[in-house]
């Protein structure tokens, strides 16, 4: 190798090291987009995942109040079933004895 073939070779690797620094440098700024875009994915899966234990705990609270009414006019169902059939009992019993 002569001097005119070490200047190319050294001005060749030269411009490939810059070329290759600079894509190093874009890549660096695209793995740290990546690195943020991944922080706030997982901040946003958490968020997710308490927002839905709290819809589910709201849907038992829900579900609790709307079967209140059902158990209170069963409850009271009951107790004029039971006055009605006392009355006719008292009814019936009082006319034979």
């Amino acid at each position: 190798m002569d001097s005119d073939e070490m200047i190319r070779a050294i001005t060749e690797n030269t411009q490939r090291a810059k070329a290759n620094s600079h894509r190093i440098d874009e890549l660096a700024s695209s793995v740290e987009a990546l690195n943020k875009m991944a922080t706030a994915l997982e901040v946003l899966a958490t968020k997710q995942n308490a927002m839905a234990e709290t819809v589910h705990a709201i849907n038992d609270k829900v579900t609790a109040i709307e079967t209140r009414p059902t158990r209170r006019i069963n409850t009271i169902l009951g107790y004029i079933i039971a006055a009605l059939a006392s009355a006719g009992a008292g009814a019936f019993f009082s006319e034979w004895f």
